[in-house]
């Protein structure tokens, strides 16, 4: 599936079949976080792929967020320090979310190309998921993406009209 097409079809999936992602699929998830951009240049970042059914439920237990049973979740996390150190005060303060967003769409899209459903979250209890995961004291957890091959089809998109949502050289609103 082509990028344009995986943007068009990608739904929020909350329920999983039980049947494990290859190995590329998450070879190619690690190298679009590798390739993934960050404002200056920062790669402030941290991820968390949990592929191991018990690991999944003990995060799960403190996701509310996380529907389903997923075959795998990557953990987003961000480091304020590094963010001050790699980019400044702007990075540590705005671009360190801004730079987990881009990846975050970079996971869903190339999850989506290869069939995977995947569903991001952000209700969890950070400090518990920060335990399990044994990350340190400066990296933190910001996002959960929950990624599994669907066992229903997702709800169709309603869109917006293009005028509400789209302007061009002014606001038109």
């Amino acid at each position: 599936m082509d990028t344009f097409q995986a943007i068009k079809t990608r739904r929020s999936s909350r329920s999983f079949e039980d049947q494990p992602i290859p190995e590329k699929v998450i070879s190619e998830i690690n190298e679009a976080i590798m390739h993934s951009p960050s404002g200056s240049n920062a790669q402030e970042s941290h991820f968390v792929i949990v592929q191991d059914k018990k690991q999944i439920h003990r995060v799960k237990r403190f996701a509310p967020g996380v529907s389903g049973n997923p075959t795998a979740i990557v953990v987003l996390c961000s480091n304020k320090q590094e963010a001050l150190v790699r980019g400044g005060q702007d990075t540590k303060e705005v671009l360190r979310f801004i730079n987990l967003g881009i990846v975050a769409s970079f996971i869903i899209l190339v999850a989506q190309s290869h069939g995977v459903g995947n569903c991001p979250a952000r209700s969890f209890h950070q400090q518990s998921v920060k335990e399990i995961l044994e990350l340190p004291a400066e990296v933190e957890p910001e996002l959960l993406i929950s990624l599994g091959y669907p066992d229903q089809k997702p709800r169709p998109k309603t869109i917006k009209p293009v005028t509400e949502v789209i302007s061009h050289e002014k606001y038109s609103g």
